[in-house]
């Protein structure tokens, strides 16, 4: 009766002996392979994550330099813009200041007569027109409220070229308003193109 428990004593130790011995065996083979896959996966995870910022990080920086080379190109083209309606308004202005003599009593500028002058305003008026239709296109808000101000302005020498108002008080209010309607132009140009060397002076001129 003593003989059957301690072999079946023994045939248990024996098992748990080899069940002890394969899991030394797992862990001795297997454990340092599953060590191996974890570095390459957090490798993998690693070169994943560093090919992502970079890529990124890459794309950020076009789109910064993108975004930047749209602003210089409009930028030029507002310049463009701003450039051409100052140009064809002081021919517009020139022309009127030369027809409206005779409300200076001293003046180095020669008259024009009206033969000649009128038609050459009815031209530079379309000019003018076309010009400030840049303007609203491309210009902004405050460039384009301060181009129509010098325009309206402008009308007002061209009507007393015409001689549709006659008043020489008139005129020179007229050319106190052209003048102060020229500045606010030009400030707010300069203010659009992020011009800041400081204000900008009074200007003195014929026109």
């Amino acid at each position: 009766m003593t003989g059957a428990p301690v072999r079946q004593t023994a045939i248990f130790k024996r098992q748990h002996d080899e069940l002890l011995a394969k899991r030394r065996v797992y862990y001795l083979v297997l454990e340092p392979e599953m060590e191996s896959w974890v570095v390459q996966l957090l490798t993998l995870f690693g070169v994943v994550v560093g090919a992502s910022a970079s890529f990124i990080s890459t794309r950020l920086l076009e789109r910064s330099r993108w975004r930047r080379e749209e602003a210089l190109r409009w930028d030029s083209k507002r310049l463009e813009c701003y450039l051409d309606f100052a140009i064809a308004i002081s021919h517009y202005l020139t022309v009127g200041y030369r027809m409206t003599i005779e409300y200076r009593q001293a003046t180095h500028v020669q008259a024009l007569d009206a033969a000649i002058g009128l038609p050459e305003l009815a031209r530079l008026e379309g000019e003018v027109s076309e010009k400030l239709e840049q303007v609203r296109m491309l210009g902004s808000p405050e460039v384009v409220v301060a181009c129509q101000e010098w325009r309206r302005e402008a009308i007002r020498l061209d009507q007393l070229a015409r001689g549709t108002r006659d008043n020489t008080d008139e005129y020179e209010q007229a050319t106190q308003a052209r003048r102060a309607a020229r500045k606010r132009f030009y400030s707010a140009v300069r203010a659009d193109l992020g011009i800041v060397s400081g204000e900008l002076p009074s200007l003195i001129d014929v026109a």
